[in-house]
């Protein structure tokens, strides 16, 4: 993350959004500021954005829902810096801001969306340059283990990530963690109560 902010703030947020939110690389980079509710600090996700045989294209999610995730504060100030100097900027190019326009765009209008590959290939020679193993999917993962291993609860963690079902994509993709989070909370439980086993 800290690799991240040094190279430019928006691709530090950028990442900072893949981490927080836990969504799909495509539904973030298809985010556009109508979607982005910044006084209730909710985001919408409607829309992904996909590349086949070097053709972007803006599609449903892969589940064909929309979905609303919770943003906590310091996210919403960093969306709202991020709006502010978006706005600027377009001023600055004698052009006028609307909800239209994306979160994140290479563009100096932000009039389309990262490309998908770029994003990955970027993201790649991040890390390889910090010496970390990893790839941009990995933080969808790491989002959703810790929620899981933090105690919150499945179907909010199913929700936030996208996963239909009710929770049973989440529960086949992450049981190690929610093996592990089930174990600590019998241990909490048991720790509560007294047997013939507990010093009086």
């Amino acid at each position: 993350m800290a690799g991240a902010w040094a190279e430019d703030p928006e691709w530090g947020l950028l990442v900072w959004m893949l981490l927080v939110t836990g969504a799909r690389r495509g539904e973030v980079l298809a985010l556009r500021w109508e979607n982005v509710d910044l006084e209730s600090g909710v985001l919408t996700i409607r829309h992904s954005v996909s590349q086949l045989n070097g053709v972007t294209a803006i599609k449903g999610t892969k589940t064909h829902q929309s979905r609303r995730i919770a943003l906590d504060a310091e996210t919403v100030a960093l969306l709202t810096e991020h709006r502010a100097e978006i706005a600027t900027r377009l001023a600055e190019l004698g052009d006028q801001f609307g909800e239209q326009r994306f979160v994140f765009s290479y563009q100096p209008d932000h009039s389309r969306p990262c490309n998908p590959s770029g994003v990955s290939h970027r993201y790649a020679r991040m890390v390889a340059k910090l010496g970390i193993r990893t790839h941009l999917h990995a933080m969808r993962h790491y989002s959703a283990t810790e929620l899981l291993a933090s105690g919150v609860d499945l179907r909010t963690v199913a929700g936030r990530l996208g996963h239909g079902s009710g929770g049973a994509t989440t529960l086949k993709v992450y049981a190690a963690w929610v093996a592990r989070a089930d174990q600590q909370a019998s241990e909490l439980l048991a720790a509560r109560l007294s047997s013939p086993r507990t010093p009086r």
